[in-house]
């Protein structure tokens, strides 16, 4: 008896431990998995998810690896990126080790987990398998249902290797070397498979080796991803025999012209048809065929970034079922026949922007399902109250920005919209309503509103006051009369975003009666707001993360509360009136400052603190100021800084050795201060500086080996200081630069000859200084509009642009300001020293030789400067005549040859410079007749120009 009792006990054990999850895999597996893990990572390699396989003992843990909950046998393997990446120093960022290559798989080592259903090998560098030890060796494992090959080098060959795999039902073979025609009875036999993945490939077309068109067994395949390929309009009738497809994928192929809807029409229980990204014209349908297309379930269309004209939306009626259409990004113009469109009865999202529209058609009344409208970037214009967009009553995100609507601040036009939650209605006119609006109490609650217009728009809409679930509000440039809006704050404790920027906002900044957790981004700049910041700012919004307070009338100083806002990313109070010390908790308790910007202030005391804790500060703006002291060392510490400027302040003592390594310093201002001695040999160890601003100092030496290194240069300002020797020969390795501005200094010798291959100067300044010797002929400066537009007329040409750093957030933070975008360059046009900053710089070329010792005669060569605006030559030793070749300076403003030993006559050909308006050869040993007064010369003070020839 009690032996059945034990035996019984024993049963119940087993079934008990049956039931219970296990949290460990089978031995077998555990040990297969970590031959896995030393075939396929190398532990010289940072970053493999598998290095810390084996570290816990229950493998079920590991990273990548699932196991069933009841039979602990290993069920999913991911094994994305598995062999690793490293950190490149020289870029700071995650990287693939280069010396990883190809690599080849053995698929048997999948072999010992019977129960997998999920094997991720995407992201691997994976060019093919081990000959014989293929995927087709996985035939055994019957369960296999999800096969990801994604990112990796495999070719076609890989296809055949599927055959045997019967069980799978997804395949991805994104982003491979799969190229040309693909024969797609190599998937013949996956009965099974629902989803095919080939995007990003080079595929051209598909095809069936026996010739007969069509596939015999995918007749479960529900969704074909063959986007950013080559497939053009020929493979289209390919896909007829797709029956049971519901997702297509061609977007960002070659498809052209016109295309026949009929090649899409046995697609009965297509879903999804996205074609954006091509060159379509126009969809060819014959007429009364529109009714009997078959596509009546298709519910989302995708035709956005195509060529599509006004003619084309007829074939929109048969498609009863349709509710996502975009059609933004064609060349879509005037006022459309929508008739098609108009009767998508169930139709919920529309995006037709990024088009040349100016009209939308009375049927828009007929969408009466209608939640998402995207007219923006069109040619509309008018009274918004005029048209028919206040009547859908469905709409939930309407964006009309980018153009020319008139659209009162009251809103009154959308009272009735009881759905509306978003509008974006940037960059058209405001204007205060006058018309009664009946019902004040709007029916929606809006979350996001942005309109950043230009107009006037009186006081702040009454509606704003009825608003209590708003996240984002922007009404910049709207002429706004009234004080900064604090119950805006009180009443929506959900903001995160408030811009008011350029709003003729007055009065002092009023904080709410409460903390505001939720408000990440404040921007109030460029208004009339005046007196002191209060000084609880920071306790009132202690979860900022941009805060821009610049371009006001703020006294008094700068509240050390700021320090409480441990998120603060911005902090802009430039140009006001701001006086006292930088208060030193800003580096004690805003350690996440990306940007600070303190310019145009009257800010004083020693320059930073003895500790400086801002390990993620970019740009640090302080010029315009009466900062005194020295570059503190403990600057050094800022890494990450790209941006500093220091100008225009009374900083003293000499430019300290860390500058050259600062690792990410690409921009340093130390202009207008007491800087003495001579540049640091290390000044350009780091390499990474693109402009450099240190003129009006008190600086001195030579220059000779003080700018090796400097190869990223693009903008050099040494001028008004009293360096010496010779311009260094090392120069010409600054292939990058285009301003070199070294005038008002001691320099002397010749000038270099290598200032030849810089090819992008445009700016070139070398005025009083002592330089001798003879003018180079090949001096060719030209501006940087000059060289975009060649390039732009070169197909090879390359665009640089910004790196795309990250994924687009909702409201993202915005950056601090280019630096460059404000900076001044002094040059002196026309007998006067102007400063040029912004755009305009973009446009100016020109060459200041004067006040030197220069001699011989102009070389003729300088009359191929076509595009130079501004030529100085005065005040040297210049002998010989005045080139004919001036005559092709056709774009020359102010030409200043005065002051030399010039003889001869004055060429007539120069009446042919139309924009010539500063011309002076007086103090010239000049002879023959002056020019006729006529064309340019009219405008010439002849006493003043000709003194003296």
């Amino acid at each position: 008896m009690g032996l059945n009792r034990f035996s019984l006990a024993v049963v119940v054990m087993m079934m008990i431990n049956a039931m219970l999850p296990l949290e460990g895999c089978l031995e077998e597996e555990r040990i297969a998995l970590l031959q896995i893990k030393t075939s396929m990572v190398d532990p010289n390699h940072m970053g493999s998810p598998l290095l810390s396989w084996g570290e816990d003992a229950l493998c079920c843990n590991w990273a990548g690896v699932t196991c069933d909950s009841i039979t602990g046998r290993v069920i999913v393997i991911f094994l994305h990126n598995a062999r690793g990446w490293f950190i490149d120093p020289s870029k700071g960022v995650w990287d693939r080790n280069a010396s990883m290559g190809d690599w080849y798989l053995n698929a048997t080592m999948f072999l010992p987990f019977q129960e997998l259903n999920t094997l991720g090998l995407s992201n691997n560098d994976i060019a093919g398998c081990v000959p014989n030890e293929g995927f087709e060796r996985l035939s055994r494992l019957t369960k296999l249902e999800s096969l990801d090959l994604g990112l990796n080098n495999f070719n076609n060959s890989i296809l055949s290797s599927f055959k045997g795999l019967s069980s799978l039902k997804h395949i991805y073979l994104e982003s491979n070397q799969l190229k040309g025609s693909i024969d797609i009875k190599e998937f013949d036999s996956l009965s099974k498979l629902q989803e095919l993945d080939l995007s990003r490939n080079e595929i051209q077309n598909l095809v069936t080796s026996t010739g007969s068109g069509e596939p015999s067994r995918l007749n479960k395949l529900e969704t074909l991803d063959l986007s950013s390929n080559k497939i053009n309009d020929s493979t289209l009738s390919f896909f007829k025999g797709l029956s049971s497809l519901k997702h297509l994928y061609l977007n960002n192929n070659q498809l052209k012209g016109s295309i026949d809807m009929k090649e899409f029409d046995s697609l009965s229980m297509l879903v999804e048809l996205r074609l954006g990204g091509n060159e379509i014209q126009n969809f060819a349908i014959s007429t009364g065929f529109e009714r009997s297309l078959r596509l009546n379930k298709l519910e989302i269309l995708k035709l956005s970034f195509n060529k599509i004209n006004d003619s084309t939306l007829s074939f929109l009626k048969g498609l009863s079922s349709l509710k996502y259409l975009n059609l933004d990004n064609n060349q879509l113009k005037g006022s459309i026949d929508m008739t098609g469109l108009c009767e998508l009865k169930q139709l919920q999202e529309l995006d037709i922007s990024y088009n040349d529209l100016n009209g939308l058609p009375s049927c828009l009344t007929n969408l009466n399902n209608l939640q998402v409208l995207d007219i923006s970037f069109n040619n509309f214009s008018g009274n918004i109250s005029l048209s028919r967009i206040g009547s859908l009553t469905s709409i939930r995100d309407l964006k009309l920005s980018d153009n020319h609507f008139q659209i009162p601040i009251s809103l009154g036009p959308f009272f009735n919209l009881s759905n509306l939650k978003n509008l974006n209605g940037d960059h058209n006119e405001i204007y205060e309503s006058t018309e009664l609006v009946h019902n004040l109490i709007p029916r929606f609650q809006l979350q996001r509103l942005s309109l950043a217009c230009h107009g006037f728009g009186g006081t702040f809409p009454k509606f704003l006051y009825y608003q209590h679930d708003l996240q984002f509000v922007d009404l910049s440039h709207i002429k706004i009369i009234g004080e900064f809006p604090s119950w805006l704050l009180q009443n929506n404790t959900k903001l995160e975003a408030l811009y008011l920027v350029n709003s003729s906002l007055s009065g002092s900044l009023q904080l709410p009666n409460d903390s505001h957790v939720n408000l990440s981004r404040l921007d109030i700049s460029r208004n009339h707001i005046q007196n002191q910041i209060p000084t609880k700012i920071g306790a009132y919004f202690p979860w900022l993360e941009f805060l821009n307070l610049s371009r006001n009338y703020f006294s008094g100083s700068i509240p050390s509360s700021i320090s409480n806002m441990s998120s603060l990313g911005v902090l802009d109070l430039s140009n006001n009136g701001l006086s006292g010390n930088i208060p030193e908790q800003l580096v004690e308790g805003c350690l996440s400052l990306r940007g600070l910007v303190l310019s145009n202030n009257h800010l004083k005391g020693q320059f930073f603190w003895r500790s400086f804790n801002l390990a993620y500060l970019t740009d640090l703006i302080l010029s315009g100021n009466q900062l005194t002291g020295i570059l503190p060392n403990s600057l050094s510490n800022g890494s990450r800084l790209e941006a500093l400027d220091v100008s225009l302040n009374n900083l003293s003592g000499k430019i300290p050795r860390w500058i050259g390594y600062m690792s990410s310093l690409q921009y340093l201002d130390l202009s207008e201060n007491n800087l003495y001695g001579s540049l640091p040999s290390s000044f350009c160890s780091s390499r990474t500086m693109t402009e450099v601003y240190l003129s009006k100092n008190k600086l001195e030496g030579s220059l000779i080996g003080a700018l090796d290194g400097c190869l990223s240069l693009n903008r050099l300002d040494l001028s008004h200081n009293y360096f010496g020797g010779g311009i260094p020969e090392s120069i010409g390795s600054l292939l990058e630069l285009s301003f070199l501005l070294l005038g008002y200094n001691n320099l002397e010798g010749k000038i270099p000859s290598q200032l030849c291959k810089l090819e992008k100067l445009s700016l070139i300044d070398l005025s009083h200084n002592h330089l001798f010797g003879h003018i180079l002929p090949c001096l060719q400066p030209t501006s940087k509009w000059q060289r975009e537009r060649e390039t732009s007329l070169n197909p090879s040409g390359n665009s640089l642009g910004r790196e795309n750093r990250g994924p687009q957030i909702v409201f993202p933070v915005p950056a601090v300001e280019d630096p460059s975008m404000n900076k001044s360059v002094e040059f002196t046009t026309k007998s006067i020293s102007y400063s040029f900053k912004g755009i305009i710089l973009k446009y100016i070329s020109g060459i200041d030789l004067s006040c030197n010792n220069l001699t011989g005669e102009i070389p003729v060569e300088l009359g191929n400067l076509s595009n130079i605006q501004v030529l100085n030559l005065s005040h040297n030793s210049l002998t010989g005549p005045i080139p004919p070749t001036f005559s092709n300076l056709k774009e020359i403003e102010s030409l200043d040859l005065s002051y030399n030993n010039l003889n001869g006559e004055i060429p007539r050909q120069l009446l042919d410079l139309n924009f010539l308006s500063a011309f002076s050869v007086a103090h010239n040993n000049l002879s023959g007749k002056t020019p006729e007064m006529v064309a340019q010369f009219s405008t010439f003070n002849k006493c003043m120009e000709y003194a003296d020839m």
